[in-house]
């Protein structure tokens, strides 16, 4: 809650600023501090292994990075006892096992009182357990986690949980710590997210949040800033960004609107066998066949021969979908499918997802709407260029 503050309230006080204010015990950083105070938050920082981040916003921390601020926030208080409140909880794996040391480390120097889901992972040093359910203390058991036991307690939880080597196997993308930067300016910062098979995502958001190029990175025209990677594990057999794109597709607003290239609804939804602005050799029998019955089913027959520049933005809208999937992608990416529809296109477009996915695709659409969602099991919110659900 107290992380989630700052964002909402969107003060941009340094991670130094922020353990300052707990020196303090104030929530907002005081411009009084003298050289003493100083030294006193450069040493938590330090401690946590956080003096690298002194200088940079609180804000365009990861969450992880966030999190260990504000505990050495509470660490300036100089307490008795320090009470953590699922500490872990929304972090992903590398900053939860990170955190949890973190914590061991205080332990050993100051009683320390956690929150947990699980029992699974708990910080070396805890000694005492107590069990909540419907608000009542049903079990209290004293522990000795050693060292040994506790790797022996994080082997417990993996054979617990002995689905998640399957899972992992059918990780489709994997975004780790990415940020990205366009014309000087950072559009995304610092995203973790990880796909897998047959999961149907909605990535909703204002205007700006950078919805779009969350899209663009998935589809690979653009790379992740040093220090953060995507990797498409689903898509093993792609030696370049072309094989990729007959694997991934891509449709947006932005290629509507830059689609210059001189074609009819039938050359243009054959273009996209390879990916390209306009056909680019011959079609083979079988392809003009699925042309054929793509057409049929995106209501476009009558337009075989118009050229694209000449439709409405909706029977657009349908011809680049139709172009989008006629190799049948394992994965089709959709920004703003709905922008500018009239209700009848819309429905349109949402009885045709309903078709893709029964063909085996997965979907990732952007949108600034919280709507059109009933394709969509799993949701993410963009907010500033981060995640912020």
């Amino acid at each position: 809650e107290l992380q989630d503050s700052y964002t909402k309230l969107g003060w941009g006080f340094t991670a130094l600023d922020i353990v300052l204010s707990g020196i303090k015990k104030t929530d907002v950083p005081r411009l009084d501090s003298d050289p003493a105070d100083l030294i006193r938050a450069k040493f938590y920082l330090r401690t946590l292994g956080l003096i690298k981040l002194a200088e940079k916003s609180f804000l365009k921390l990861s969450r992880g990075q966030q999190r260990r601020v504000l505990i050495a926030r509470a660490l300036a208080f100089k307490p008795m006892i320090l009470i953590l409140d699922e500490p872990v909880a929304g972090l992903d794996k590398e900053a939860r096992e990170s955190l949890i040391k973190t914590i061991g480390l205080i332990s050993s120097e100051i009683q320390t009182i956690c929150s947990f889901h699980k029992t699974e992972g708990l910080p070396i040093n805890t000694n005492n357990l107590l069990h909540l359910s419907d608000g009542k203390i049903i079990k209290k058991e004293k522990i000795n986690i050693s060292k040994d036991k506790y790797e022996q307690l994080e082997k417990k939880s993996l054979k617990n949980y002995s689905p998640l080597s399957n899972i992992d196997k059918n990780i489709m993308i994997d975004i780790h710590n990415a940020s990205i930067w366009l014309d000087k300016s950072r559009i995304l910062s610092e995203i973790n997210w990880t796909i897998y098979k047959d999961q149907h995502w909605q990535i909703i958001g204002p205007n700006g949040s950078g919805k779009s190029t969350l899209i663009r990175l998935l589809h690979g025209q653009i790379r992740p800033a040093k220090g953060g990677y995507i990797k498409f594990s689903g898509f093993t057999k792609s030696k370049n960004v072309w094989s990729l794109r007959k694997k991934i597709s891509w449709v947006s607003p932005e290629l509507q609107a830059n689609y210059n290239y001189k074609a009819n609804v039938f050359e243009c939804i054959g273009s996209g066998f390879d990916s390209s602005i306009g056909l680019i050799r011959k079609l083979k029998n079988h392809e003009i066949e699925i042309i054929e019955n793509l057409m049929d089913i995106f209501k476009l027959e009558s337009l075989k021969l118009r050229d694209v520049k000449s439709l409405s933005y909706g029977q657009f809208r349908r011809v680049l979908i139709a172009r989008a999937i006629v190799h049948k992608p394992k994965l089709l990416l959709l920004d703003e499918p709905w922008e500018g529809l009239d209700p009848e296109n819309q429905n349109l477009i949402n009885k045709i997802l309903n078709e893709i996915i029964d063909s085996g695709t997965q979907l990732i659409c952007a949108t600034h709407i919280d709507s059109h969602n009933e394709n969509f099991k799993l949701k993410i919110e963009l907010d500033n260029g981060r995640i912020s659900n």
